[in-house]
């Protein structure tokens, strides 16, 4: 029985003994001992403790308890292997001594020992409001890779940028920049800050655009933004569709005022079929011009906005200046504003010429004699075409009259002519020899 009972004090003991915290066994490195072996298990490892060396960053604090201490400051302590990031602009972390913010010490899943699966994940830590409501994303962004934009440590650049931000967007988008290389018309942002109008995280509209057009456009063309809200008149192509990229390249073009195409071939765009506008139907110009060889001078030059105001006005048919938009209108320098930055106003004021005009029986001025009436002066367009024609001087075949189309049926000799309108029966001109025109019965 003593001996039975030997023993079983003896197992008790040892329960006991097994019960009470043991001395740790610190002879070993701690990477072997049964403590820390599973943090050279990490897909990646520190240098330090794949070595087996943990004494290179930590030392044992003096007594039996287990504890140990950095061997120096934290930030100093990497600093002792990794050199010192250089730069005007610091990443507050790094700034701040918080490498382990970014990083694990000892090993991670991922390369960098970053504390989490991806980059992104690290970044986003912090700068989670970068992304907050953002339906299209910058490529980069959407693939997790911050690093090809920014430094994560230090830069002399603003927001840590690599490369300034336009050599740094065309890094990547370099067909854009070879474009913009040969056009005589860059657009500045395009060349100076690609962020003035692109969110380079992501945003709400397309093509990353920090705004839609026009109001992105607006932000700088204060100017264009006033008239086209002020305008009585209003040019559709500010509104639909692509908004302001409907007629202009937002990057560069070999056009000035960044057009898309040469002002007539892009005006004939919409414009080369009947177009709806304020309830009326606005003829197809490009068929126009291929059926009258004889074009105004702004239209054979190209340039449509001679005569019109292409982002909004005051006058009737956007217009740049004042013309009458009734068939019969009193005449006034101020009413033909538009028609007399290029005519001379004297044509059409003196009643008796001999060289002003060729519209002139003997000295009779009989453009004098067709504007100048109080209730039925004609306007311009009751003779001409402000397109083209087939005929001299621009004489239309037929001008719309209300439901009718009235006809002209000019005639051009030598030293004059006739015309047959369905206004008047047939009058003659001659600048040599006066006709009496007798009217008929």
């Amino acid at each position: 029985m003593g001996s039975i009972a030997h023993g079983l004090l003896a197992a008790v003991t040892l329960v006991a003994l097994a019960a009470e915290p043991q001395p740790g066994d610190y002879t070993q490195n701690c990477t072997t001992a049964s403590c820390h072996g599973d943090l050279t298990k990490r897909p990646v490892v520190h240098d330090p403790v794949r070595q087996d060396s943990c004494d290179a960053c930590h030392e044992a604090e003096d007594g039996a308890e287990h504890g140990f201490t950095l061997t120096t400051d934290a930030q100093e302590l990497c600093y002792e292997c990794h050199d010192d990031p250089e730069g005007a602009n610091v990443h507050p972390p790094v700034a701040e001594g918080q490498c382990t913010a970014c990083h694990d010490p000892h090993g991670a899943a991922v390369k960098f020992l970053l504390t989490a699966p991806t980059v992104s994940e690290v970044c986003t830590d912090c700068h989670d409001e970068l992304l907050e409501d953002l339906a299209f994303l910058h490529g980069p962004v959407a693939a997790g890779a911050c690093t090809a934009c920014h430094n994560p440590h230090a830069s002399d650049l603003s927001s840590l940028l690599k490369r300034e931000s336009v050599k740094l967007c065309t890094a990547c988008h370099e067909t854009i920049a070879n474009r913009i290389g040969t056009l005589p018309h860059k657009h500045p942002p395009a060349t100076e800050d690609c962020t003035t109008c692109h969110n380079p995280h992501g945003a709400g509209n397309k093509m990353m655009l920090n705004a839609s057009p026009p109001d992105l456009c607006f932000e700088c063309h204060d100017d264009i933004a006033e008239l086209a809200e002020d305008a009585t008149v209003k040019h559709d192509a500010l509104t639909i569709k692509k908004s302001c990229s409907n007629c202009h390249d937002a990057h560069g073009s070999t056009s000035e005022h960044l057009l898309s195409k040469k002002p007539l071939e892009l005006c004939l765009s919409c414009h080369g079929k009947s177009v709806k506008s304020d309830g009326r139907t606005l003829i197809d110009i490009a068929q126009k011009l291929e059926d009258n060889p004889r074009r105004h001078g702004p239209v054979g030059e190209g340039d449509c906005a001679t005569c019109h105001s292409p982002h909004g006005g005051e006058q009737f048919r956007l217009l740049a200046g004042a013309y009458p938009s009734t068939f019969y209108s009193p005449f006034s320098e101020d009413a033909y504003a538009l028609c007399f930055t290029c005519h001379d106003v004297e044509a059409f004021e003196d009643e008796e010429t001999d060289e002003l005009t060729d519209f002139r029986n003997g000295e009779r001025n009989l453009h004098f004699l067709h504007v100048n009436r109080e209730t039925k002066g004609r306007t311009c367009r009751a003779c001409h075409d402000v397109h083209a024609s087939r005929h001299p001087k621009h004489i239309t075949d037929n001008v719309p009259f209300g439901a009718w189309s009235l006809p002209i049926q000019f005639v051009k000799n030598e030293n004059g002519g006739s015309c047959a309108p369905g206004c008047h029966n047939q009058y003659r001109y001659d600048r040599e020899s006066p006709v009496t025109n007798i009217p008929k019965p």
